[in-house]
């Protein structure tokens, strides 16, 4: 685990706090963080639908979400 010092505006961190529903810094960061490193793998796979890399249904796709 890494550790380090940043410096985080005050009004951000409270709405981020409020928006992922943890009381701490690190936990909000760690659950933003995730929400980020997420967002870029959907982004990742709706790049490869329609080329035939990926063949997951509808379904699949929303059970892997879940499993997140």
């Amino acid at each position: 685990m890494a550790r380090t010092t940043v410096v985080i505006e005050d009004k951000l961190l409270k709405e981020a706090k409020k928006a992922t529903g943890e009381s701490t810094i690190r936990g909000t960061v760690n659950k933003a963080l995730e929400e980020v490193v997420r967002r870029q793998h959907i982004k990742e796979l709706l790049a490869l639908k329609g080329s035939g890399i990926v063949s997951l249904t509808p379904e699949e796709l929303e059970k892997m979400r879940a499993n997140e």
